[in-house]
C-alpha cells in the first residue's frame, strides 16, 4: 500500500510523536514503511512522513547490503562529541539538499517488530540516517538543523 508523502507544512511533521499504540500491528507497519521507503527511493522513512501517527521509522542500516531495520519507540542513549557536516536530503523536502551537522557516532535503543529491545552503536551514514529519522519523530525537520 503506497501512501502519499505528507506535505512538509503539515502539523504531523512538526509535533513530537507519542509512543506506539499497544495494539499496533508491528509486522504490517514495518512492511508498509519498507514498501513506501523503496517506492520513494529513500534510505529512511518515518511513519509520520506518510501520515501515520506512530513512533516508528525504517532505515537502511547497511548501504552495501541494503539491510534495513524498523525502529519502534527509538531513543538515543549517547551522542559522541565528534560532529560531522554532510549534505542531506529528505523525502518531505524533495527539492532541498542542505548541509547538516550531526554526531558521527551514537548509541541507540529501539524495539523491533516482536517488541524486543535492541541497543546498538551506529556510525557514519547509519548514524546520520537514524538521527534524521529520529528528528522526524521529535517534530524536527532537517531544515531546522542547518
Amino acid at each position: 500500500m503506497i501512501l502519499q508523502l505528507t506535505p512538509n507544512t503539515h502539523p504531523i511533521l512538526h509535533e513530537k510523536v507519542k509512543p506506539c499504540s499497544k495494539d499496533l500491528d508491528r509486522p504490517e507497519m514495518s512492511r508498509i514503511l519498507k514498501e513506501n521507503m523503496t517506492h520513494y527511493e529513500g534510505v529512511g522513512l518515518s511513519a509520520n512522513q506518510i501520515g501515520i501517527c506512530e513512533r516508528v521509522f525504517i532505515m537502511v542500516l547497511n548501504m552495501e547490503t541494503e539491510e534495513t531495520i524498523t525502529c519502534f519507540n527509538p531513543c538515543i542513549i549517547k551522542r559522541y562529541n565528534e560532529n560531522v557536516w554532510c549534505e542531506e536530503g529528505c523525502l518531505s523536502f524533495p527539492d532541498e539538499i542542505i548541509n547538516v551537522e550531526r554526531p558521527d557516532r551514537i548509541v541507540v535503543k529501539y524495539e523491533d517488530e516482536d517488541k524486543r529491545d535492541h541497543k546498538i552503536k551506529l556510525s557514519g551514514m547509519a548514524a546520520r540516517v537514524f538521527l534524521h529519522e529520529f528528528d522526524h519523530l521529535e517534530g524536527i525537520v532537517f531544515t531546522e538543523r542547518q
